[in-house]
């Protein structure tokens, strides 16, 4: 099946401890194959905890269900980069008529940092 890859990054900045989430701008469904999280200036990221979701969760139905349901990767610190995965997502606020061109990143981190976070997606064609 032909397809496009597409790559992207947004960069953001997390305050020590608290809960960050980030509109990660990205094809509205596609197979995430690679990511990687580095810190903007250059040095470590420290340590973190973060998972990437398909739903914001803001709207019904998808506020009253749990936040796992829309799971789509978990990682941190000792995981801040990958490029062999094969994972596949869906926007979950959008329609077929409106899709919804994002992942929410979800992350605390150990220090206040500015980060850059960014994917690599295959976007396999319709036929």
């Amino acid at each position: 099946m032909p397809s496009t890859v597409w790559s992207g990054s947004v960069t953001f900045t997390a305050n020590s401890g608290e809960a960050t989430t980030v509109a990660v701008p990205m094809p509205h469904r596609g197979v995430l194959k690679g990511y990687s999280l580095a810190e903007a200036a250059g040095g470590a990221t420290g340590n973190f905890t973060a998972t990437l979701y398909s739903s914001k969760q803001d709207k019904a139905p998808n506020n009253t269900l749990p936040a796992d349901t829309f799971k789509v990767l978990a990682f941190d610190q000792t995981t801040a980069f990958k490029n062999d995965l094969n994972v596949s997502y869906l926007n979950r606020d959008g329609s077929p008529s409106n899709p919804q061109r994002y992942l929410y990143l979800k992350i605390t981190p150990s220090a206040n940092k500015t980060l850059v976070f960014s994917v690599t997606v295959d976007t396999p064609t319709l036929r």
